[in-house]
């Protein structure tokens, strides 16, 4: 591992250089809200005759797995948040300096900080290599159309649009200065001296603010191969997130899944602040059965978690109908019951008569409790090895 104090421009502005935000990275997500205050400290840097700022710091992996025969590229372990934001705010002034017929400033700003001028590789010209989402706007936006067009809700087009609004003829110069008194951390590691995971919950741990599901995600992906990334990303993360995504409420459940998962599997309930490190616990041994097996396993359940979420993704009627009933007695305790039975189900362990009669019993279970005033909060156990004591392994 290395550290150094490097001024952001000299940082961003490194010839035939790619900044790569690797799959298991979780999405851009800053609001304007933290755009005005960056800019707030940029322009007030930039007002200044003299001094610095600081802006944190910036992990990656330097010694360029991403293999390129133009490009050094360098997989950020942290800092894509800023970065992305940079790279956003350098947009805005590129488009108000053609904008104002200031073609040459123009130029400077595009060919030093946002792309790489000279490499042919088209997958290797932006100097920020972003996920899908995150790449489809960027490439949106340097077309140079209106940001109206744009018809996804996208963080990477709004904070765009924020900066390009608060930018001026009086501002232009003093964003400039401010940007090239920016300093940070640049704390480059090294693969197979350092450990890129230990480093990354020792960030989260000091406030970097991940979902369970973020750090389950990292886990699975961050220490494979970019290829095998890619591939175990988008044969089984990718679905797992899809398929526990709840249609109504656009809200992603992968962490209510994976506990749920772990409940069946573990015969005990993870704190929901503590996923993570259950998961981690029952899966140190991170080899080519976890990834081939494990994994699988867990995707074909978060095709059953969906059909329990969204019970209209349920091919059969008569079953569809029972999940209907079920979800309006918000019974969400009884999944790590119902999760293996709907897999006896799919593998025709069990007939479809046997399904239905098992979550019609459920629900009359539920009603009946709720009829005598019993506490729910006695279900969660009551469910916790059901599956076991009926269909003992």
């Amino acid at each position: 591992m290395k550290a150094n104090e490097v001024a952001l421009n000299d940082f961003l502005s490194q010839t035939k250089t790619q900044f790569v935000i690797p799959v298991y990275q979780r999405n851009y997500d800053w609001t304007e809200e933290q755009c005005k205050q960056l800019l707030y400290d940029i322009l007030e840097i930039g007002n200044k005759a003299e001094g610095v700022h600081f802006i944190g710091s910036i992990v990656f992996i330097h010694d360029g797995v991403y293999t390129s025969s133009e490009v050094k590229q360098l997989v950020v372990i942290d800092g894509q948040q800023r970065l992305t934001t940079f790279s956003l705010l350098y947009l805005a002034l590129h488009r108000f300096a053609l904008e104002n017929d200031m073609e040459e400033k123009a130029d400077e700003i595009k060919d030093t900080f946002i792309t790489n001028k000279y490499v042919k590789e088209e997958g290797s010209k932006m100097k920020l290599k972003q996920s899908d989402n995150n790449a489809s706007a960027f490439k949106f936006l340097m077309s140079g159309e209106d940001v109206k067009e744009y018809k996804e809700f996208s963080r990477v087009i709004n904070n765009f649009s924020y900066f390009k609004q608060n930018i001026s003829a009086p501002t232009f110069e003093t964003i400039l200065n401010g940007l090239n008194r920016l300093i940070f951390v640049e704390i480059s590691l090294e693969r197979g001296k350092d450990d890129p995971q230990r480093i990354f919950e020792s960030i989260n741990s000091t406030g970097l603010e991940l979902s369970q599901a973020d750090l389950i995600r990292n886990y699975i992906l961050m220490g494979l191969e970019p290829r095998d990334q890619e591939r175990i990303f988008e044969s089984y993360w990718n679905v797992i997130e899809n398929k526990t995504k709840h249609i109504d409420t656009e809200q992603r459940r992968v962490s209510d899944f994976i506990r749920d998962f772990l409940t069946y599997k573990t015969k005990k309930i993870p704190n929901r602040n503590a996923v993570y490190e259950e998961f981690k616990s029952r899966y140190a041994n991170r080899d080519n059965r976890f990834y081939d097996e494990t994994l699988q396993e867990i995707k074909e359940y978060s095709y059953y978690y969906d059909k329990l979420i969204n019970s209209q993704h349920e091919d059969d009627a008569d079953i569809r109908k029972e999940l209907e009933y079920l979800n309006r007695l918000e019974n969400q305790v009884a999944f790590p019951f119902l999760l293996p039975v709907y897999n006896d189900y799919s593998k025709s362990i069990i007939s479809k008569e046997v399904f239905i009669s098992v979550l019609r019993l459920l629900q009359s279970y539920v009603w009946r409790r709720l009829m005598l005033n019993m506490p729910a909060s006695a279900l969660n156990k009551i469910f916790l090895a059901l599956y076991n004591d009926i269909h003992p392994q």
